[in-house]
């Protein structure tokens, strides 16, 4: 199950990446009633941020073969009956969220429904974690050169967990993840090695511990389509 885990996981790092390179695919340009030409990649996400702030949203990127992203002419995307909003990222991509703070819960049922041009509907489920993740201890500022300690808490043992590095100021925008390993998600603890941060030298960065739980994606969809509930801490750090 935990290498299971760890390929979608994979899947999941190798589309955020794309997220920066793709753009509008040729499959909105036409009705889309064809599901098994898609492999959408949804979210429900319940996210504490630096100043301690909780929002909550669900996201859908929809794939063609090529990576590139799909809008559903005529169709769309929504989470228990409430209908997400279309938008495009820099690059063109069109994706679907809701709009201000949805509301997600501990332990909760969440059906996130794509609906084609002709009006089928193929419907994915996932549980939200029964344990929250409201804590996540990081120094604020730090050398890259450091190994450094974080913890976290409510503990939510047996769901991948990671922490995302991420920054944009004048010289780009860039991120890297660290994964925590197995042994060590139980226990509220991991030390970060040092080789981590070399890239991050004198970043003001984002730190986003994230536990991942998947839930069982529409098997009418392309291969590699996912559903995933992803419960998050943010703290901005300074790496000298």
């Amino acid at each position: 199950m935990q290498k299971y885990i760890k390929v979608l996981l994979g899947i999941v790092l190798l589309a955020s990446t794309l997220m920066l390179t793709n753009c509008d695919s040729p499959l909105s340009d036409e009705p889309l009633n064809d599901p098994s030409k898609i492999s959408p990649t949804l979210t429900i996400e319940r996210t504490y941020d630096n100043s301690k702030a909780l929002k909550g949203e669900a996201i859908a990127y929809l794939w063609d073969k090529n990576f590139n992203l799909v809008k559903i002419k005529d169709g769309g995307v929504s989470v228990n009956s409430t209908a997400l909003t279309l938008g495009y990222l820099i690059t063109g991509g069109p994706y679907y969220e809701t709009s201000g703070d949805y509301e997600i819960n501990q332990y909760t049922n969440y059906t996130i429904t794509v609906e084609m041009s002709n009006g089928d509907t193929y419907d994915s489920q996932v549980r939200t974690q029964f344990q929250d993740l409201h804590t996540f201890n990081i120094p604020a500022t730090f050398s890259h050169t450091d190994s450094i300690q974080v913890t976290w808490a409510d503990i939510i043992i047996d769901h991948s967990m990671w922490i995302e590095f991420s920054y944009g100021d004048d010289s780009g925008a860039g991120f890297i993840n660290v994964d925590v390993p197995e042994d060590s998600v139980g226990t509220g603890s991991f030390t970060i090695p040092s080789d981590n941060f070399t890239t991050l030298a004198g970043k003001t960065v984002q730190a986003k511990l994230v536990s991942e739980k998947f839930g069982t994606a529409n098997e009418h969809f392309k291969t590699g389509a996912l559903i995933s509930s992803k419960f998050a801490v943010i703290q901005e750090c300074q790496i000298n």
